[in-house]
């Protein structure tokens, strides 16, 4: 090379200070077009969100419509992924678009099931056998030599069984093979009549309402019981006695492991703990209670409104007894209850209403048919209704007509 031109040569000093300077002020502009862009995604669910929680639909598009041939004295519950269907000779595990999963025959006279988890139990009431089933069908039978008054299922299939004869009140718990994990007496002329029995989700706590007129007036006992570590040093493994005068409670709930809820002819009381249970918050009621209805988060009182003949008041309630919202409404329904999505649904015989947990009446229609059950499926839109002889998958118009639309009423 001519040396000519290597005298024209010359070192350039970087800046990398500046360079680097440079480079954040870029990264931190993108990230702030990244974060608005996020932003305003995030702002438009909201409203989204909050739009299709507080709209009222009017109308509703058929999306599937199946024919069923079901017996008119069949009943439904919500289970699995689709729905418990029982009647005097069967129960069987339905998908939601009418696929039957299994089929258990049996003869009942008046057949009674119950629900935890992935587990049912099915009975005869008066009769002297339970069906253990869960999601892949029958999981054993439990045999018994008394007449079944009441059962109740936990979430691996231990069942708890109330019978009664000749006054006296007897009760069982078994695995869901079948086998006897425990047993206790009521003699009704010492300590009185069985009401209910509840049993909580993992098995090891059962709780009885025991009714006791000997005094005159009726009083409740309801004794706790625990067939963990902590009931094996206590007499029948007894953990807790509360009685009440003057009261009757005729229904208690487990809604989890430890918490019970007694539904009294004044209120409702609530218990926590299994080891050694306690009262918690009570809810005191002057007015007479017309229906009752819960879930695992939740429980509604229903009232009749004194300014309206036909009216009804529905409140609801979180598990500390704190009033959630009040309902009021002249809709005369035949059934009530929490849908899965925690949405309270009212169904008369050829009528549904649904109100969200805001108090906001989300859906009102009169259908062509009878309505037997109405199921949330998926979202904030879809729901299958059965009716008498067909099963409709609908799903709630956000706009306009629509030729398979229901009319609202």
């Amino acid at each position: 090379m001519d040396s000519r031109n290597r005298n024209n040569l010359h070192v350039v000093e970087t800046d990398w200070e500046e360079i680097n300077k440079k480079i954040r002020k870029h990264r931190a502009r993108r990230l702030r077009r990244i974060a608005i862009i996020v932003g305003v995604c995030v702002a438009a669910f909201i409203v989204y969100y909050m739009y299709m929680q507080h709209k009222t639909y009017e109308e509703y598009d058929v999306t599937e419509e199946i024919s069923r041939s079901d017996s008119s004295a069949a009943k439904y519950l919500a289970y699995g992924s689709g729905y418990l269907k029982y009647s005097n000779d069967g129960i069987s595990y339905v998908s939601m678009d009418n696929t039957i999963i299994w089929n258990q025959s049996y003869e009942m006279e008046n057949p009674m099931v119950c629900i935890c988890g992935s587990y049912a139990a099915a009975a005869d009431r008066e009769g002297e056998t339970v069906y253990v089933l869960n999601e892949e069908g029958l999981q054993g039978q439990v045999t018994v030599n008394m007449p079944v008054s009441k059962i109740e299922v936990a979430s691996q299939g231990t069942v708890a069984v109330l019978m009664e004869e000749s006054g006296t009140g007897y009760l069982s718990l078994y695995n869901k093979g079948g086998d006897q994990l425990a047993e206790g007496v009521v003699h009704a002329e010492n300590s009185g009549i069985p009401m209910d029995i509840a049993l909580s989700t993992n098995g090891k706590n059962l709780a009885v309402a025991i009714m006791d007129v000997s005094s005159g007036s009726a009083g409740t006992t309801i004794q706790f019981y625990n067939f963990d570590t902590a009931g094996q040093n206590q007499i029948d493994n007894l953990v807790g006695s509360f009685t009440y005068a003057d009261t009757v409670v005729p229904e208690l709930a487990y809604v989890d492991d430890s918490t019970l809820l007694a539904f009294a002819d004044n209120g409702v009381y609530t218990f926590s703990g299994s080891a050694s249970p306690q009262e918690g918050t009570a809810l005191a009621v002057d007015d007479e209670i017309m229906s009752i209805f819960y879930d695992d988060r939740y429980f509604g009182l229903v009232y009749m409104d004194a300014m309206q003949d036909a009216g009804r008041i529905i409140r609801i309630y979180d598990m500390d007894c704190r009033e959630q919202v009040t309902i009021q409404t002249d809709f005369s329904y035949d059934s009530i209850g929490f849908l899965d999505n925690h949405e309270i649904c009212l169904v008369n015989a050829n009528r549904c209403s649904i109100f969200t947990l805001g108090g906001l009446q989300k859906f009102t229609c009169e259908f062509d048919g009878e309505i037997i059950a109405v199921f949330h499926e998926r979202g904030f839109r879809e729901y299958v209704i059965l009716k008498e002889d067909i099963t409709e998958r609908v799903r709630l118009k956000l706009f306009g007509n629509s030729t398979e639309a229901g009319d609202a009423s």
